[in-house]
């Protein structure tokens, strides 16, 4: 009995092994599985920073080319709205001149008339007053 004893701890020994050895099998090739899951998600993650980065570069090329013109557009107008404005007080100064001068030629053109009434006046008083000449 003892060889069948033997023989029995034998087989199970073998047995424990081979399950052993087809747990350790199996535990690696999950962990392996695991591990290249893992590395898939890695990559895959790495790939779209990549492409995210790759974006983010183009829209800041997109950003600063219309921020350039942008500037470009502002110094344009700045210029030319300066020009206007210079136009415009210069416009402004003109008119008061010419109001000024036009308000001179009122003032003016008043005492002119009311001298023009006196002499009238004056006209009017000598011919009433001369002795009318009959032929």
């Amino acid at each position: 009995m003892a060889k069948s004893t033997s023989s029995n701890v034998q087989q199970q020994i073998d047995s424990s092994e081979k399950v052993a050895q087809q747990f350790l099998s199996n535990a690696d090739e999950y962990f392996r599985s695991d591990v290249k899951l893992v590395t898939s998600d890695y990559e895959c993650l790495n790939q779209m920073n990549t492409t995210a980065l790759d974006k983010y570069n183009q829209m800041n090329r997109k950003l600063q080319h219309v921020n350039n013109s942008i500037r470009t557009m502002n110094d344009t107008n700045s210029t030319k709205m300066l020009s206007t404005y210079t136009q415009l007080n210069e416009i402004e100064d003109a008119m008061s001149n010419l109001e000024s001068t036009i308000m001179k030629l009122d003032a003016y053109s008043r005492s002119l008339e009311t001298q023009v009434k006196k002499y009238e006046k004056t006209l009017a008083t000598n011919r009433t007053t001369s002795p009318i000449k009959d032929s």
